[in-house]
Order: C-alpha cells, then structure tokens, then sequence
C-alpha cells in the first residue's frame, strides 16, 4: 500500500530543509478548512470524539480546539487512569493517592491538582449520563447541563470508592458535591452533617403532580386548582417536545404523587429524611426522564444532513445486518447469541447527540456507534486496534472488522497494522496515516521550562525503562518485552558495570522481572520508583541518558514520543521501511529489536554519555516536522474535507 498522505514521499532525494518547508506547506493546505469552515457557515468546526483508551481522543480533541476546531470528547463507561485528563494534564505529585490505587478507579477527589479543573468539553461516565450532559450542553441549556455534570462528577467519585474505606483522604467530598450524595443515598452517607431537605422543593413537585393528574378530593374526583392549572402548564410547555411526552410526564407523574401521597399520610416530622429525599429524587428524575429526553439541538451540523431518510436507513441497517448474519468467522456461543442485539441496541440511545456535529471519529471499535445510526461523515481511529482484535472470532473482532471496512475514512495510528490494513482489504484513498495524538508544544514548553534537567555528568549511565512489566503471558499488543532490557543489561555488564537501570513498579509481571534481575546478578545495578504522573516521568526522561521502552510492537507508542520530543535518546523496537514509509522518514532513534540489538545500543550510550553526536536533538527535531500538533490535525482535517465535501 502506497502513503496517501506525504505528497513529497519519502523525500531521499530532498534535504532536511527542503523536507521541512514541504510538509509545513501542506500543513497549511489542510488546515485552511477550519477557517474556511468558519468563515462560510459562522460557527466552528465541531467534532465528537467517543472513546478514549490511553488519552487518545483527549489529546486530539486538545490540540484541535487550540487550532480552532470545536471538539467534545464522549469516554463512556470507561476510568482508566489513563483514560482521564487528570493523568494528561492534572498537576500530580509523585507519590500521588491517585497513581497507587486501583488504576481503574483512579480517586482525584483525594489527590491534589493544584486547582487544575476537567475541561467541559470533556464528558466521562454512564452511556446514559453522558447522553444526557451532551443534550443539555448542545441544547443551551445551561443550568442543567451543570447538574447533569455534576452527576457525572459524583458518579465518577462514588464508583472510585466503591471498593470500601481508603483512608481518611478518601471521605473528602467536595462541597458542590455534598447535597446531590445527601440525595442519592439512602441512610448515612459520608457526609453526615445534613440539613433537612428544603419544603419549597417538595411544595413545587406537588403542585406539578397535582396539576396534571388532579389532586384526590373528598368526593374521590380529582379536581385541581389555579395554582396546580398554571403550575402544570408551565412545565409541560417546556417537557413537551414530541407526540410521546403527555404519556410519560403523566406516568412519572403518577409515581411522584404516590411519594406526595405517603408523606402526607405518614407525617413530615416522622418520615421527613427518607421520603423527602425520595421524594426530591423522583422530582428530579421526571424532569430527567421527560425534560432531557425532549431538549431539542439548537443547532444540526453536518451530520444530520449526511444521514439517509427513515426508510433508506431501515434498508441499510438490515442490509448490514445480513452481512453481519454471513460473516464467516466462527463466533463463539455468547457472541452469536448477542451479536444482532448489541449491534443494534446499543448505538441507538447515541443518536440525538450525534446530530450537532459535523464529523464523528470513534475509537477502536466504536465507529460502530455513528455507522448503526446512519452517520455518514465517521471515521475509525486505529491505536493497536488493527493487530488482531479483526481477526478474533468474537463479537469485538466481528464489530471491529465491520466498523473499519464501511468507515468512509480510517485513520493508521502504528507504523506495524499495515499489513493488517491489506488483510482487512481497506480502500487506499479511505486510509490516512497519522501520528498519534500528541502535542509537541506542550513537551518544548516543560524542556524550555527546566534547563536544570540534564543526566549527570559523571558516575553511571542512567537507563530509564519506565514500559509497564508485561513479557510473558497476554496479547502481543500488551506484552513490552522487558526481559530483552534486563537480558542486554547482564550482557553488557559481562564488560562494564558502570550503568544503572530505573524501573517504575508497575505491571502484572513485576516480580516476574524482579527473579530474572537476581538469577542474572543485577540486583545492584537496578533502581525500582513508584508509579510517576506524567511531569515526574518527563523529568525522568531528562536526567537519564537515554530511555528504553519496548522490544515486541515495531511502532513508536507514547513513551517514544515524549522521549523524542524533550531531546533524549531512545531505545525501543521499530521497523525502519514501515516507519519511513508511514511518516515519511525513519525516526533517528537507537533501534533495537533483541537482546544483541539492544545491549550494543547501550554499549553506543555508554561510549557517548553526553551524546555528543546529538542524536537526542536530532530525534526532537524529527518530531517538530513529521510528529507536531499542527501535522496530526492538518492530516485529520485532510480526511474531514473528503467526508464534508458538498455539505457546506
């Protein structure tokens, strides 16, 4: 497969200035669609992102709205500490409370971030709620869409302290949070010091209800009066938007007046704390249920005008649905069970939100979400999905195969799936290679910052591996090999054991690691720090003499590119004809794809502590041309102008 996007190619016979001005150039050419975009239809660029394993669709989103484009992130049922701004861009410390306990519930509300907020444009949680902040957002509604993300917030807080007690610094809950935890649960809850609910709240909800369904009189009739009429009408004017919303307002009604009914019945001063804070909720759920679901979308973008009409789409989802049915891998039992139900079911609660914007990009697999709702300006977004996930006879390897084979547009994140690209039988002029997302200006700043961080001038050389310990058992696209590191470290150290390695203490096979390093006799050469928030990495990276990361995938991953980007040397597996094929030019790093490869590229830093042939520059150099922010958005806005051709 030829590169659809470097126009220069792979430039051998253009120098390293010539290669610069080319690529700026036809940066420039690409992005002249958000302004053009701007200028034509008054309004920003907008683009939903939904997924985020690893800060992907985090950091795209990020560097698009700097250069102008007005980019949402949707990270739904997912907390992976590495799926949470906080972790990006968050002022941790090390030793953080956040950064030692359960990764998938990562505890923000007990670390501190030094005033730093989540961005708005950001949303993580429940499917559910997600939806619903999204609505309220796009809809102008701007007090409940601060209540749905508060929701959010608390959700995310009460699911982090699931496990049980984590100490003292885990009962802080912030103020803002306090009254809707008070609500949300029954009994004690950690905040202990409650007020009674206040009576105005309960007052308005009863006159609601009354209002719609009558209030119960001494002749068993129900009646209502002026204030219930005038109350009623008021917010059924705002609830209803469809033919559907009388019938809900009145059967969540009917369940309102039942908690008015009991607590007239039982006495306020007897049954205040529980049925006034059932009675609150259920208010709230009702506008929840009826008022969110009817919010209307101030404004459709692209997308909804890219959409087939009713009956078209009916005719497209079965006709992909009969290709699903006659797909010809062997699924397993559970995956034929579900398969028509999940491909169909669970896109559909998505498809309000995506109507306001003009491009939908989902990760890994959930293109699948845009595709099932006739979306037609998607794209796919690769970052190791397309290694073997494809080809697993699973109702993911069937979602994934089907989600990147009808995508109008995929964007290639690692150097390595081209192979898996020509298998899957992917359309050239649909396939974009793209560097992953990443903002070089953000390292520059933080290098430019620190001047003091340089790797010592004398005694060892530092070796810095900070890969998480994954080598012997899993999926290819887990495992880093860092027993190739520990293996080349006792051969190098046969000659010289002037060198240090530093370990963070993270992985499923950490002890794995630990018995390799003393059966070879390198205990005295190794260094284990805890898990680092991403400024204390970067400053890790800058006082060692050069970085190691991973020996199986022959792709640069994140790790590589920071290390790159603050000037310091890098060893790590690559392939060098895919790698210049895929950027344009083979990244001057130190490659190493075993254990002879890699203990001759720390025998080269080692000859070389202070780098004087400056490879460390030359790899930041690199990254400023073919790996910038302003590249990774220009090449995302070439295959935005393909899919919005006509459209505005």
């Amino acid at each position: 497969m030829s590169i659809s996007y470097v126009e220069v190619g792979p430039e051998s016979h253009l120098n390293q200035g010539d290669s610069t001005r080319a690529i700026e150039a036809e940066n420039a050419r690409a992005l002249r669609l958000i302004d053009d975009f701007q200028r034509r239809t008054g309004r920003p660029l907008r683009v939903l992102h939904i997924g985020n394993i690893a800060n992907n669709a985090y950091n795209n989103a990020r560097i698009q709205r700097k250069l102008g484009i007005q980019a949402d992130v949707l990270c739904y049922n997912y907390y992976h500490i590495m799926g949470c701004p906080e972790w990006e861009d968050g002022a941790l410390q090390e030793g953080s409370s956040a950064l030692g306990q359960d990764h998938f519930r990562p505890d923000w509300w007990a670390t501190s971030l030094k005033g730093w907020k989540r961005p708005r444009w950001f949303v993580q949680g429940p499917s559910v709620l997600c939806i619903e902040y999204l609505r309220a957002k796009n809809g102008g509604w701007r007090s409940t869409a601060y209540l749905k993300w508060l929701e959010l917030e608390l959700t995310a807080l009460q699911d982090a302290r699931s496990g049980g007690s984590k100490g003292s610094l885990a009962k802080y809950v912030p103020r803002h949070l306090r009254f809707l935890l008070w609500l949300s649960g029954p009994g004690r809850s950690w905040y202990d010091n409650r007020q009674p609910l206040s009576l105005y709240r309960i007052w308005l909800g009863t006159f609601v209800a009354n209002g719609v369904l009558g209030r119960e009189s001494n002749t068993d009739r129900f009646e209502t009066n002026w204030l219930d009429r005038i109350s009623a009408a008021a917010w059924l004017k705002i609830a209803r938007r469809g033919p559907q919303a009388d019938a809900e307002a009145r059967s969540a009604l009917s369940a309102l007046r039942e908690d008015v009914r009991g607590l007239c019945t039982g006495g306020i001063r007897e049954r205040s704390s529980s049925l006034a804070r059932s009675l609150t909720h259920s208010f709230l759920t009702l506008l929840e249920r009826v008022m969110l679901k009817f919010i209307p979308v101030s404004e459709t973008g692209c997308v909804a005008r890219s959409m087939s009409d009713p009956v078209t789409r009916a005719k497209e989802i079965e006709t992909l649905l009969d290709e699903i049915r006659s797909d010809p891998a062997e699924l397993d039992g559970q995956s034929l069970s579900y398969r028509e139900e999940y491909v169909t079911k669970h896109p559909r609660p998505f498809e309000d939100v995506l109507l306001y914007y003009d491009v939908i990009q989902g990760y890994a697999i959930d293109g699948l979400i845009p595709m099932m709702n006739g979306v037609k300006n998607f794209c796919c977004y690769e970052h190791g999905t397309l290694r073997e996930i494809p080809f697993e006879n699973n109702l993911t390897g069937l979602i994934c195969r089907i989600s990147f084979q009808r995508a109008p547009a995929v964007f290639v994140t690692n150097s390595d799936v081209l192979p898996s690209v020509e298998r899957l039988g992917l359309k050239e002029d649909r396939v974009f290679y793209l560097p992953h997302a990443f903002d070089n200006h953000k390292l520059r700043a933080f290098r430019d910052a620190h001047p003091e961080l340089s790797p010592p001038t004398g005694g060892p050389v530092i070796f810095f591996s900070p890969s998480r310990h994954h080598w012997k058992r899993g999926n290819s696209s887990w495992l880093k090999g860092n027993d190739v590191i520990i293996r080349a470290a006792a051969e190098v150290a046969r000659m010289t054991r002037d060198f240090k390695l530093v370990f963070v203490e993270w992985g499923q096979e950490v002890a794995d690691s630990k018995d390799l390093i003393e059966e070879l006799g390198l205990s005295d050469l190794v260094e284990w720090i805890p898990t680092l928030s991403k400024r204390e990495l970067w400053r890790h990276y800058c006082v060692s003499h050069a970085v190691v990361d991973q020996f199986i995938v022959p792709a640069l991953g994140g790790v590589g590119f920071e290390t790159m980007a603050l000037g310091v040397r890098l060893i790590s597996a690559i392939d060098e004809q895919q790698t210049a094929l895929f950027f344009g030019r083979e990244p001057p790093l130190l490659a190493a794809g075993n254990v002879a490869q890699c203990a001759a590229r720390m025998r080269e830093v080692i000859q070389d502590p202070l780098d004087t042939r400056g490879r460390g520059q030359a790899a930041s150099q690199w990254m400023s041309t073919f790996h910038s922010a302003e590249r990774i958005v220009a090449l995302q806005c070439k295959a935005y102008s393909n899919l919005l051709e006509g459209q505005w």
